[in-house]
């Protein structure tokens, strides 16, 4: 049998004396056929209008992105440009070729593919458990402005909409309810990507606003669907509507037993540590393929079957976090961006040749401002600060990806595009673009934890004592915490409050979570993660026998705002000292084994950020298996002074530590000259310093010197000097504002720096000895 090219395959079939040609998906090649008839493959103008599609919404945020605007309002302009508003109007040729109804049809198809699978992934990212444990104030804010607004807008639209627009009265009971009830909705997805545009999803407001969004969500969900049914009984029949939702509550009922057991089936067949199995992933996209088709013919929208699938898998798990990792780029980074600029497409505003109808501006003004009321009143209630309040009315009042995905669908049940949809693109153009910009004027994160007041341990009340907040992302981490901790020396004039913080990156969900465990509080993934570094803070308050508090907290969120969680705990908790642990780990032999970057740019925000001092802990001390240090052993600190406030704060730090029985602290003193320049650094410093230079019985195992350095050279000597000698743990401050002469030179060769130029030296690779650094920050103050 000879070879015959894919050109000849042409089959025609005539069906009522029309006749169908099958043209080949995929192209021969460009100097195969003619130039113009590239453009008959499917495949070959899908991938054309993606390039198109993806290159110019690229080029449009680079500008518009300057000005902090969503990525969304460039989709959408894209697909204006695109489409019949410009392309099609200016240039229809070029349209005709690259847009074609049947290449529109594959598009319109991808969409709703990934509007599916978006449903999807949020009911996996969603947390239900965040229901469980909002309070009045949540549910208050929630059901209002959901509830409310929804119920007086939709009725009294629909009124104007007969009585002054002249809309007959079965337009106006489906369609003019539909628009202006979508608009009166708050979506939690799309309150979750603003929180996390603005990073304050970590922040009390953002906590409050997300557990908002989720509670008016779901009484959303339950109206929708109830005013659907009360539609299908006005315009079909009561047996139609109790048929359809026989059918609905059975495949509900399919997927919260059946399913759900197969999907927890998957987890016990997952070893710990283990991925998922590819097979398993591909059976839960034929599952939820499935569901959406099934829901879509027994009256339930096609999103949402996907969508309660999702709430069963449990959050946190490998199964999510692996679904999420395979889905979620080619869903957030394609099919979404597809949709927007679709939607935009869609849109003509040459056909607004009017002004839109009196109920969609009843909806935009009256309904928005009552909608906003309705978030501000019992936010400010509850007593939220004016601004807050307003900040999250308005954030709960936000559009995006969801109402455009909604209206789309609507959209495609209909032949012809109306004015109606595309007043509902702008409308959401609108919204999503001012939001953003009015809650950042005004909510600023950056003063969330504005240092007004002095939180440092120099500065600590003697008889408060001490709060010290210990991070951990593992268990040594809290092992090397507690070490230092146990050196602090709490007393009965002078208590020890303790915070452990453990911190998780957030995986496999979309609602982060700061878990108190002296409250019992519990997420609804395994607790085994975090139970280690519970234990940790658990065995050294057991142990202690002076006066210390330990309070142990689990913070789970997104890398990028891992900080926010730190920075909030301190602010709360009123803590002097945040301690961090440092972004690189060695081996017993002192071998370099690990160098976190993203744990680097961590602490570097907490630095910048933090509402008190913060100090940095460089463990190398891997011979002590034992997080309790021995009282009968010596432990050796010593002090590097070149002065300023982190030197003042790093001896505040070390002077507690002299109490301590095995402890014997070395103080050394870098000068210039013999005679310091006074001035008020100076005079600050000899005054830190006035209880440590002379001896007296409290000082009897403190050993303070004076070296003379005259520049950076000898400041590197001497530091390796002290290398040499056999010290336990060495504090310094980190000096991030000094130019001081003592270390001239050497900053142009720091690597580290949010240690300082003396912290990088100490922690340089060239030593391998067991030694523990603490670099310290003292409280940066607002001016």
């Amino acid at each position: 049998m000879g070879d015959s090219s894919l050109s000849d395959l042409k089959p025609e079939y005539r069906v009522d004396g029309s006749c169908w040609k099958f043209v080949p998906v995929i192209s021969e090649g460009f100097f195969n056929q003619r130039p113009g008839d590239i453009f008959r493959h499917h495949l070959i103008l899908l991938q054309l209008q993606l390039a198109v599609i993806f290159t110019l919404a690229a080029i449009i945020h680079f500008f518009l992105g300057r000005f902090y605007l969503p990525r969304l309002i460039s989709e959408v302009l894209a697909g204006v440009i695109l489409g019949p508003t410009v392309l099609g109007r200016f240039f229809p040729d070029i349209s005709a070729v690259l847009f074609s109804e049947q290449s529109v049809k594959v598009l319109a198809t991808l969409t709703r593919f990934g509007y599916l699978f978006f449903m999807f992934l949020i009911g996996v990212k969603m947390d239900v458990n965040l229901i469980k444990k909002s309070g009045k104030r949540e549910w208050t804010i929630g059901t209002m402005v959901m509830l409310f607004p929804l119920l007086v807008t939709v009725m009294i639209g629909r009124h104007i909409s007969i009585v002054v627009d002249k809309v007959d009265a079965q337009t106006a009971q489906y369609e003019v309810s539909f628009f202006t009830g979508v608009l009166m909705l708050t979506s939690f997805p799309v309150v979750a990507i603003l929180l996390m545009q603005l990073k304050i999803i970590n922040s009390e407001l953002g906590h409050l606003t997300l557990s908002s969004a989720l509670i008016s969500d779901m009484v959303s969900l339950v109206m929708i669907n109830i005013g659907n049914y009360r539609v299908i009984m006005l315009l079909a029949s009561l047996r139609v509507a109790l048929k359809s939702l026989f059918l609905v509550a059975v495949l509900i009922v399919f997927i919260l037993t059946v399913l759900q057991q197969m999907l927890y089936w998957i987890i016990r067949k997952t070893p710990e540590g283990k991925p998922v199995k590819d097979a398993y992933i591909f059976f839960v996209v034929i599952a939820l393929l499935v569901v959406a088709i099934v829901g879509e013919n027994v009256g339930l929208q096609y999103m949402y079957g996907p969508f309660i699938l999702g709430l069963t898998v449990p959050t946190g798990h490998p199964l999510a976090s692996t679904l999420i990792e395979k889905l979620d780029t080619i869903v957030s980074g394609w099919m979404l961006p597809l949709m927007s600029t679709y939607c935009g497409y869609r849109s003509n505003l040459w056909n607004l040749n009017r002004l839109p109808p009196y109920w969609i501006m009843f909806a935009v003004t009256f309904g928005f401002f009552l909608k906003v009321a309705c978030g501000f009143i019992p936010a400010f209630c509850f007593k939220v600060p004016c601004k807050d309040a307003t900040a999250l009315a308005l954030m709960l009042a936000a559009k995006g990806i969801v109402e455009l995905g909604t209206f789309a669908t609507n959209a495609e049940k209909q032949s012809t595009v109306t004015q109606e949809f595309t007043w509902a693109v702008i409308i959401v153009f609108i919204f999503a673009a001012l939001v953003p910009i009015l809650t950042r004027k005004l909510y600023d994160p950056s003063k969330t934890y504005a240092g007004y007041q002095k939180r440092t341990v120099l500065n600590s009340s003697i008889n408060e004592g001490v709060r010290m907040l210990a991070c951990a992302h593992r268990q040594d981490d809290a092992l090397s915490a507690v070490k230092l901790l146990q050196l602090s020396n709490p007393s009965t004039g002078s208590p020890l409050s303790v915070y452990g913080l453990y911190l998780e990156e957030l995986v496999g969900g979309a609602s982060p979570l700061l878990l108190n465990h002296q409250l019992g509080q519990r997420s609804s993934s395994d607790g085994g993660r975090w139970q280690p570094i519970i234990d940790v803070f658990n065995y050294f308050k057991s142990q202690s026998s002076k006066p210390t508090q330990v309070h142990v907290y689990t913070a789970i969120s997104p890398s990028s705002l891992m900080h926010e969680d730190v920075c909030w705990v301190a602010f709360d908790n009123l803590v002097a000292l945040i301690i961090l642990p440092f972004h690189r780990k060695w081996n017993r032999k002192g071998k370099l084994i690990s160098d976190s970057k993203d744990l680097r740019d961590f602490n570097t925000k907490v630095m910048n950020k933090a509402p008190c001092s913060v100090a940095i802990l460089i463990d190398r001390d891997r011979g002590r298996n034992s997080s309790i240090i021995d009282e009968s052993s010596a432990y050796n600190i010593c002090v590097v002074f070149l002065g300023g406030k982190d030197d003042r704060e790093a001896l505040s730090i070390a002077r507690r530590m002299k109490g301590w029985p095995s402890v014997f602290l070395t103080v050394i003193r870098l000068k210039e000259t013999e005679d310091m320049i006074t001035g008020w650094e100076g005079m600050m410093d000899d005054e830190c310093l006035r209880d440590i230079k002379h001896p007296s019985n409290e000082n009897g195992n403190v050993l303070y010197k004076e070296e003379i350095v005259r520049h950076g050279a000898d400041t590197s000597a001497l530091i390796g000097s002290i290398l040499d000698e056999n010290f336990d743990l060495i504090c310094v401050g980190r000096h991030s504002q000094c130019d001081s002469p003592l270390i001239e030179g050497l900053s142009a060769w720091t690597d580290l720096v949010e240690l300082g130029t003396i912290g990088d030296l100490l922690v340089s690779a060239e030593i391998s000895k067991p030694i523990s650094i603490l670099v310290v920050q003292q409280q940066v103050i607002e001016k």
